[in-house]
């Protein structure tokens, strides 16, 4: 550690904090500010909760979208790759101010964002940090990670209050302008050369690729144990501000804890890289990865009170901070620079998959009980056994330093 530990993230500090503001104003910044969007809309429409549910199950297209976009990445570079997306971005905020009220029509309009938005997802930005960090890479991956809990936590008081006063349409089309301005100055920031290899340094072809992956055990084990994490993704996302407000919080106080959750990520995130750069995986891993079950067992509770509810969103955000920080760490470690970013892609998918599961399970539990609790428990259980697959890994993290390029 110490001062090339340090000198390390001052030496790239730039690509450092392109990628950062890349992500941040990326598609994952959806996660915290669709949930504002929701009452206004199921308000004005009359759609019912159990199938506005159902938006998290889109989150299935990533199993393709996310491989495809890991493979474009290792073949034609971050730039490249990120430029199409932020450009292209804004045409889903766009399209969800005009939107007539269908919920198909704005179903239509998710898929739409969620194929263009995988673009400027993690598989394309943590490929600045693999190639450029070694001492220090735990971290780096926080600092990125932390990129859209970070612009979350700043735009979700904002954007709520905007909405109010002006309307959620003006509040999509706020979000357009936004994520394209800050998007593209991250592109230009974005060395051309991050991801584009030349020579023997030619990515393998996508068959001998993905044999290595499949063949590698703890590929498995990052695949399954992410599905099974982030099954309550789809209650974090589109329904956090609803179960709140369930619960008995006011919109504003909703609002208010939607902030606590992103903060909670931030922390999650950084304290997580530092343990990385110090600590086995593993044990990182199977710790932070178990503790939203513990905030979604409060929130399942009788106890209602703002500090309670802000204990359980604030437990969730810290380790929902951390899993893309294990998730891209694991990966640069075992895998190496050549398919690192299809390897996030495919592990980006699992996430995708895991969320889309959850909110399928979440729309039907609704239907059944027409409470969140239900869903909140089998989230907890599931959480855990997700985390404990982590500790299978043991000590062969560390093992695989040889392999990065």
């Amino acid at each position: 550690m110490g001062s090339a530990y340090w000198g390390e993230l001052r030496t790239h500090w730039r690509p450092l904090l392109a990628a950062t503001m890349g992500l941040g104003f990326g598609i994952g910044l959806s996660a915290y500010t669709m949930g504002l969007f929701a009452p206004k809309l199921i308000a004005e429409f009359g759609w019912p909760k159990s199938q506005f549910a159902l938006l998290g199950s889109f989150g299935l297209l990533m199993l393709i979208a996310q491989p495809i976009t890991g493979r474009l990445t290792d073949r034609f570079g971050v730039r490249a790759v990120s430029a199409v997306g932020v450009l292209a971005g804004p045409s889903a905020y766009i399209a969800f101010a005009m939107q007539p009220g269908s919920i198909r029509a704005f179903f239509a309009i998710a898929m739409l964002q969620i194929v263009v938005g995988t673009l400027t997802t993690s598989p394309v930005y943590t490929r600045i940090v693999a190639e450029r960090f070694q001492r220090a890479r735990g971290l780096a991956f926080s600092i990125v990670m932390t990129g859209p809990p970070l612009v979350g936590a700043v735009i979700a008081p904002l954007l709520g209050r905007f909405i109010e006063s002006d309307g959620w349409r003006n509040g999509y089309l706020l979000m357009g302008g936004v994520t394209m301005i800050f998007g593209l100055i991250a592109v230009l920031m974005t060395p051309p050369h991050i991801g584009v290899h030349q020579d023997a340094d030619v990515p393998v072809e996508p068959k001998a690729g993905y044999g290595v992956i499949v063949r590698n055990p703890a590929f498995w084990v990052l695949i399954v144990g992410m599905i099974l994490v982030n099954i309550p993704q789809g209650l974090l996302s589109s329904q956090l501000k609803l179960v709140l407000m369930d619960s008995g919080a006011q919109s504003q106080t909703a609002t208010w804890l939607i902030s606590v959750f992103a903060i909670g990520v931030m922390v999650g995130r950084f304290a997580c890289g530092l343990s990385l750069d110090r600590m086995e995986p593993h044990l990182v891993a199977a710790l932070t990865l178990s503790m939203p079950a513990i905030g979604m067992m409060l929130m399942a509770s009788p106890f209602d009170s703002t500090v309670v509810l802000a204990l359980s969103v604030g437990m969730m955000g810290l380790a929902q901070g951390a899993e893309g920080d294990i998730a891209a760490y694991l990966v640069s470690r075992r895998f190496g620079l050549k398919v690192f970013s299809l390897v996030m892609g495919l592990v980006g998918a699992s996430i995708a998959g895991g969320a889309a599961l959850g909110s399928l399970t979440l729309s039907y539990t609704l239907g059944l009980w027409g409470s969140y609790a239900p869903f909140l428990m089998i989230g907890a259980c599931v959480t855990i056994v997700g985390a404990a697959l982590f500790l299978t890994l043991g000590h062969g993290s560390r093992k695989m330093e040889a392999a990065r390029t």
